[in-house]
């Protein structure tokens, strides 16, 4: 199977619309695109271009695949060809390569099209999701804590509760607390 994408120089470039196009393919095929992508990212002049961009006390953002989803971080130190940062929230410290930090500030939410569930792939750790727990039929709303293969471990009321993608439902919280709204009148 040739596969092929047509992509402008543009900065704003539609990842989201390279994922649908990946769907279709074999195993086969994504790990041979998987195999491509990495000598690119290792090619030693896309290295030393990436180095260049990059200085110690930079913030940015670089993509945790654990975690699936972009997170705040410091520039510590830059290497030959790796950098450490320092997670803005926890203050954890890591040594990343260039290439897992966001400098062109790309967006990084993916989105399947799924008519049943939520797929791994759009959630992270701490997303708002809810679930109907077959049992007794009750809703529950939590925060996830992991993503596993094939089901996430949601946190509810301090309990943690391993809840399979296809159950999940994303919950949009409002913070709008009761006595901060005001009614104008017309």
């Amino acid at each position: 199977m040739f596969f092929t994408f047509t992509l402008e120089n543009n900065d704003d470039m539609e990842i989201q619309s390279i994922f649908d196009e990946i769907q279709s393919l074999s195993a086969f095929e994504l790990f041979r695109l998987q195999s491509a992508i990495y000598k690119t990212l290792e090619d030693p002049e896309r290295v030393k271009a990436l180095r260049q961009k990059i200085h110690v006390g930079m913030k940015v953002d670089y993509f945790c695949t654990e975690r699936n989803h972009a997170i705040p971080c410091s520039v510590l130190k830059v290497s030959r060809s790796r950098v450490d940062v320092e997670e803005h929230d926890t203050q954890k410290r890591w040594s990343l390569p260039f290439y897992s930090l966001n400098l062109d500030h790309i967006e990084t939410e993916l989105v399947l099209p799924r008519t049943k569930g939520i797929s791994k792939a759009t959630l992270f750790i701490g997303s708002t999701v809810g679930f109907i727990n077959n049992r007794d039929n009750t809703e529950h709303i939590g925060q996830v804590t992991k993503l596993n293969p094939k089901r996430a471990v949601i946190l509810v009321n301090n309990t943690p509760w391993t809840v399979p993608y296809s159950m999940l439902f994303p919950v949009i919280s409002c913070g709008s607390q009761e006595h901060d709204q005001m009614l104008l009148p017309r």
